[in-house]
């Protein structure tokens, strides 16, 4: 089973904090990953463990991993800041992952099983497997919200609704057990190169038959040139 890698058990058992996943792809090459937890209710009992959490969190995901005090200077950490206050209890967690690395993002594997994630210039494939494990996990808050920013032209997409070039899914445990990510328009691109390659073929089959046609003509009129000779 995975085991919780951002934050500690006790600090994701809230009932009423606001949890928002941002991921970032305008910039080139990159995938800037951004998780931000606030909690306003100061008589939460778990208010003060957020406003003063200080542990590390690996950026690269682990079966593993947990978080820690103590940084290995071998590894990546994300970036934890603490704007928290008197009126609230606010971490920002972020990490500018290029694109080859964001499919280990410690945070996306821990709430999704599988995930597959492709970003190029030109194409995105982003999809996970169904079930959004964080609630049955670690998390007992009443929502997350998960923002994922793209220039691209999107073609497919289950987001739940989009503004901006902002593909926004709202996430709950009423829906938890089926809530896939996806966005893509890799699948456009599959169905013109398979109708390239279907015209391709096409064009092979007709100039086939023309030429078994002008064989065979060619086949009749010297087996004629042969019979009155």
């Amino acid at each position: 089973m995975k085991k919780i890698i951002f934050l500690s058990l006790v600090l994701f058992m809230l009932s009423g904090c606001t949890i928002k996943y941002d991921l970032d792809l305008t910039t080139p090459n990159a995938a800037i990953e951004n998780l931000e937890i606030l909690e306003t209710d100061f008589s939460n009992e778990y208010f003060s463990t957020i406003k003063n959490y200080t542990g590390n969190i690996k950026a690269i995901y682990s079966d593993q991993d947990s978080d820690s005090y103590e940084k290995d200077p071998n590894l990546e950490y994300y970036s934890v800041v603490n704007n928290s206050d008197d009126t609230k209890a606010n971490l920002v967690i972020s990490y500018p992952f290029t694109t080859e690395e964001f499919g280990d993002s410690n945070i996306i594997n821990t709430c999704y099983d599988n995930v597959s994630f492709y970003n190029t210039d030109d194409k995105i494939d982003i999809r996970t497997s169904n079930e959004f494990l964080c609630f049955e996990k670690y998390i007992s808050a009443e929502e997350v919200e998960i923002n994922i920013k793209t220039n691209q032209k999107v073609l497919t997409n289950n987001a739940d609704y989009v503004e901006d070039n902002v593909y926004t899914w709202k996430i709950d445990k009423s829906n938890a057990y089926q809530k896939p990510i996806i966005l893509s328009n890799i699948e456009n691109s599959t169905q013109e190169e398979k109708n390239e390659n279907n015209t391709q073929l096409n064009l092979i089959i007709i100039l086939s038959v023309i030429g078994a046609f002008v064989i065979a003509i060619i086949i009749v009129i010297i087996n004629k040139n042969h019979k009155y000779k």
